[in-house]
């Protein structure tokens, strides 16, 4: 049942080129870069001895290759990857595509950064939209082991909705959270009795194996 002890880990999904290319790319649906690929392949040689009761991703395409590269056949256990929405990556509206200079030089700019968290893009979705819909998709999470494909910010959005962190602005970096993760990292968290505990994040030790 939705509340039971819980063992969740999330992936950031591999790099796709306006990754490569320093732009923002929020709910645009672009591949996996051929580095992503590399960095997919490299996460299922260290999945490769774990297994998971259900795998969960965005039905963004970035995040359902690297799913479907870096699950060996085996883990789940004759069970599907399910696509759910909820954990696409936050919608930058008006700023996809963009860089950050050019994002700078947009006129709904300073509105958005008075307050990321309640503000919206012009066209998208603030901080406290993404990590409402996060926690809605984790709330409703049945027990056991689930391993879930999702996005930078919407992974960050969860843990700060989950953990009450505190937005922090980032001098050169438009989102008040402090946290970085990198392609393919790992972020594990652990629910018992109703309580979270953050037991890894954004490890991504594969990288440098590889």
């Amino acid at each position: 049942m939705p509340g039971g002890d819980l063992h969740l880990t999330l992936v950031r999904h591999g790099a796709t080129a306006w990754n490569e290319q320093g732009r923002w790319q929020g709910v645009t649906d672009n591949p996996l870069a051929e580095r992503g690929k590399a960095e997919a392949a490299l996460l299922a040689r260290r999945l490769r001895a774990r297994a998971f009761d259900r795998a969960e991703s965005s039905d963004l395409q970035r995040a359902v290759e690297t799913a479907t590269l870096a699950l060996p056949g085996h883990a789940l256990a004759g069970h599907t990857l399910n696509l759910d929405p909820r954990l696409r990556e936050m919608n930058f509206g008006a700023f996809e595509g963009l860089t950050l200079p050019e994002m700078q030089a947009h006129p709904a700019f300073a509105h958005w950064q008075a307050d990321p968290w309640h503000h919206a893009p012009p066209g998208g979705e603030s901080l406290a939209d993404v990590a409402a819909r996060m926690q809605d998709w984790a709330g409703e999470l049945d027990g056991g082991r689930v391993i879930a494909f999702s996005h930078s910010v919407a992974i960050r959005a969860l843990l700060a909705g989950l953990f009450r962190w505190p937005p922090v602005p980032q001098p050169g970096y438009p989102l008040p959270l402090p946290v970085r993760l990198g392609h393919t990292g790992l972020s594990v968290l652990k629910r018992r009795a109703g309580h979270w505990t953050l037991r890894a994040l954004g490890d991504a030790a594969h990288l440098e194996e590889g």
